[in-house]
């Protein structure tokens, strides 16, 4: 599963199952591209990759802002004459066990753009990259939350995830017979450092136990479905959405 000569770009991969994710592809050869909104985390993780012999750069973006995410798509196009991969990982989340009757207005905004509208934004700059490349693969972050409710987060995440859903499919019947392929990752409970904003090991434990497989998924379980679908054996695949949750929603 080489991804030599192929440019990837990762967004929300300072940290966690994104940061995972690009040091996956640049152990296949891949040249990685690293956004962030903490501009240190960016470099941090690019950083990393280079000094283990791979190629990284890192993007300060806010995938909420148009004018922020059309430049991150500039350089790229200058630096590097094309895209392959956009893998679309970025989004917040608001306070845990939020009732909808008390969410701030802020708050649903930010979710929403950060999830949704961030996936977006980033499809539609990237589309013209992959062209000039003769195609690309375009992966969506949905989640658990997007396939039916979040257990922890509030009716803004769960919105948000399954918009993201509604805009891979979209965007698959469009795209395809420009052999743009578009699918969707939903991940169940990762353990990591969002779940550790939410919550105590307590509650970590009694949410695993709702899982049939019995624990939380890790982001080595993540990585490589994203991998398979940026790769040749995904080929014939494109609208799908992969449930990685460990039995957590049986679709």
């Amino acid at each position: 599963m080489s991804f030599a000569d192929k440019v990837i770009l990762i967004t929300g991969s300072g940290r966690g199952m994104g940061a995972e994710v690009a040091r996956a592809f640049a152990q296949e050869s891949a040249t990685v591209c690293v956004a962030d909104l903490d501009e240190v985390r960016a470099k941090s993780v690019a950083t990393g990759i280079t000094k283990q012999g791979g190629k990284a750069r890192a993007f300060h973006t806010d995938v909420r802002i148009d004018a922020s995410v059309k430049a991150m798509f500039e350089k790229i196009g200058s630096e590097f004459g094309g895209l392959d991969v956009l893998v679309n990982m970025a989004g917040g989340y608001g306070e845990a066990f939020r009732r909808s009757d008390e969410t701030p207005a802020d708050e649903w905004d930010m979710v929403i753009d950060s999830n949704l509208k961030g996936s977006f934004l980033c499809a539609k700059y990237a589309v013209p990259l992959m062209r000039k490349k003769g195609g690309g693969r375009i992966i969506n972050f949905s989640s658990n939350a997007g396939r039916t409710v979040s257990p922890l987060l509030g009716c803004s995440y769960t919105a948000a995830k399954a918009g993201v859903i509604g805009l891979s499919r979209h965007l698959a019947k469009e795209f395809a017979h420009e052999s743009i392929l578009v699918n969707t990752v939903a991940p169940g409970p990762v353990d990591g450092d969002r779940l550790a904003d939410l919550l105590d090991h307590s509650g970590k434990n009694t949410l695993a136990s709702q899982i049939p497989i019995g624990r939380l998924a890790t982001s080595g379980d993540i990585a490589p479905v994203v991998l398979f679908l940026a790769s040749n054996a995904a080929s014939f695949m494109t609208g799908a959405i992969l449930d990685v949750n460990g039995g957590y929603v049986l679709a």
